[in-house]
């Protein structure tokens, strides 16, 4: 019976990590149902005495200890638990490195899984910006194409679609400068899918993500090609900025990073920010600035809005009652680093930022050490996804989240792979 158990838990985690290859690019919904099925695997393994391979912990201890010290010491658990990142979403992590490590699926087949899928959303992203309609409320007796894009979202939100993108792009980027195939033989999809993930990246015109891959892809010219990484770089830079010149709407958009005095998107981020520093700074207890304020915090940034209104915009806002709610999200950071400072406090935005330096690390030492080009390209997605989070709250974003995770997964299966001598 016990052995019976495991078995089903076995197939229920491989169906999991299939279904998550699938689901990530194309629904949230289905990625939860993915989880529900691995956990469900989970525990029947445990049930059933079979072994579950788990990934070093370290980097997620992190930032998961310091938030859980910051939901216990809050005084309110159910909605502190919330705004933290203590959740299925990370359980990914888990599923793809044991059913990897353990065989229960194979690495080429999960990708393949997942080109086909991350496909389906660059193609609702690039026809959605040419048709002006999106693929989910398409309607057949408006077709038509339109030489200028629309900032497009595909099939989720505008952001989520950027973070997806970006981090799909960089994971295919690293199995195509894999020369030897040794993960992922497909190269006819890398061929296709590659090119269109990073078309959809800038038609879907998310700036945060266009400044991480920026970063990622000076990085990655870097550590492969050193010296001649100014070179390439600069190559890229000419070939993105003919590309987005040639569209109105890109040129706008990429002109409008650079305005801080009267772009709504800049200027509102500003207020944001300053609220929140200066209720950290004027109202959070020292317990609340070491801690961090999950429950309460937004609340005590919201007083200041009217204040950094004027300061930013240089007048008085046009009411004072409902302005943060109505015009400023209730002050939801659009900072990944500013939202670990409110709600967890300096010892969750140091557990975060260690978390992601730890990332970098890790995988510049298996580029040196291994001399694959892989780690490489994971390390520089790390890098610019650092970058981007200055501009949006990208790793609590949950479709994103889990897509990060998935990742790790596979990141750490293979730094495993190759320090065990396996990958050779």
């Amino acid at each position: 019976m016990r052995r019976k158990f495991s078995e089903v838990g076995s197939t229920l985690i491989s169906l999991a990590v299939y279904l998550l290859a699938f689901t990530i690019p194309l629904s949230i919904a289905g990625d939860n149902v993915a989880i529900a099925v691995g956990g469900l695997g989970l525990l029947f393994l445990l049930i059933g005495g079979g072994i579950v391979r788990v990934p070093d912990l370290k980097p997620i201890a992190l930032f998961c200890v310091p938030e859980a010290v910051s939901v216990v010491a809050s005084g309110n658990l159910r909605k502190a638990w919330k705004q933290s990142s203590l959740n299925h979403h990370l359980l990914p992590f888990v599923f793809v490195y044991d059913a990897l490590s353990m065989k229960r699926v194979l690495l080429d087949r999960v990708l393949k899984f997942l080109s086909v899928s991350s496909f389906i959303l660059a193609f609702s992203v690039v026809a959605e910006a040419f048709t002006h309609q999106n693929l989910k409320h398409f309607n057949w007796s408006r077709f038509h194409l339109f030489l200028e894009p629309v900032r497009a979202k595909g099939l989720f939100h505008q952001l989520t679609t950027g973070g997806l993108l970006f981090l799909l792009s960089f994971l295919f980027l690293g199995f195509a400068v894999d020369e030897n195939k040794r993960f992922f033989r497909q190269s006819r999809f890398l061929k296709v899918v590659l090119p269109c993930l990073f078309f959809a990246l800038i038609l879907n015109q998310s700036r945060s993500y266009w400044i991480g891959s920026f970063v990622a892809i000076f990085l990655f010219l870097f550590f492969r090609y050193k010296r001649r990484a100014i070179f390439y770089a600069a190559a890229v830079a000419v070939l993105f900025s003919g590309l987005t010149f040639a569209f109105s709407p890109l040129r706008a958009r990429l002109e409008s990073i650079f305005n801080v005095k009267t772009n709504g998107s800049n200027t509102t981020r500003l207020i944001i920010w300053r609220s929140h520093f200066e209720a950290i700074k004027n109202d959070f207890t020292i317990k609340q600035k070491l801690l961090g304020a999950p429950v309460t915090g937004k609340d005590m940034c919201c007083k200041y809005v009217p204040e950094s209104y004027e300061k930013i915009l240089g007048r008085k806002p046009p009411y004072v009652d409902g302005l943060c709610d109505r015009k400023f999200y209730h002050c939801l950071s659009h900072n990944i680093y500013l939202k670990y400072l409110t709600d967890f406090g300096f010892a969750g935005l140091l557990g975060y930022v260690a978390f992601i330096v730890f990332l970098v690390v890790i995988n510049v030492r298996g580029f040196f050490k291994f001399s694959d080009s892989i780690f490489a390209a994971f390390a520089s997605m790390y890098a610019g996804f650092a970058a981007a989070g200055f501009f949006e709250n990208n790793f609590t974003d949950a479709e994103v989240k889990i897509c990060f995770m998935f990742i790790l997964g596979i990141n750490f299966y293979l730094l495993d792979k190759f320090r065990s001598g396996e990958a050779g």
